[in-house]
């Protein structure tokens, strides 16, 4: 009996959160190796980064946005982290938020996604796969910048679910 996927996904979010580079589970007969992969070095080809500090993973910018009473920006990260769920990433490639430069992005934050909504891209050896919400709720966070790495398991959005 093979592990499920679910119970994969749970092991790399319990270790993701500890400095342990690589763990194998072995139990009943079954056998996982989870190894976390260094950071690649920037390629010289690459553009060069924004002047500008990329915001936390759990900032949310102070603007207007057209929600109910229930959304609220000022929570504390804390607060956020405890009635939230994110959206990681299935894979290991580019997140893009939107299938162009020129087009819209999938979703805003403030917007109300639903499960199985597509909610950004992840290039993988030059193939786009549409990345769908795990949960309904409103986007409370988008953690990536777009056209950056992504690793397996990694947060991309934070959805307060509905």
């Amino acid at each position: 009996m093979a592990f499920d996927l679910r119970e994969i996904r749970q092991f790399i979010r319990f270790l993701s959160d500890t400095d342990v580079a690589e763990v194998e589970i072995k139990e009943e007969g079954r056998s996982l190796r989870i190894t976390r992969a260094q950071p690649a070095p920037p390629a010289a080809a690459q553009p060069a980064p924004m002047a500008a500090p990329r915001p936390s993973p759990i900032t949310i910018p102070t603007v207007a946005l057209p929600a109910p009473a229930s959304f609220s920006p000022s929570s504390s990260p804390g607060d956020m982290r405890e009635t939230t769920i994110a959206i990681t990433a299935p894979m290991v490639g580019t997140f893009y938020k939107a299938t162009s430069p020129e087009s819209a992005p999938f979703v805003k934050l403030g917007d109300m996604v639903k499960k199985g909504q597509v909610v950004c891209i992840i290039e993988a050896m030059k193939l786009m796969n549409e990345i769908e919400s795990e949960v309904s709720g409103r986007v409370v966070s988008i953690i990536k910048e777009n056209a950056t790495p992504v690793e397996y398991g990694e947060e991309m959005f934070l959805v307060e679910p509905s």
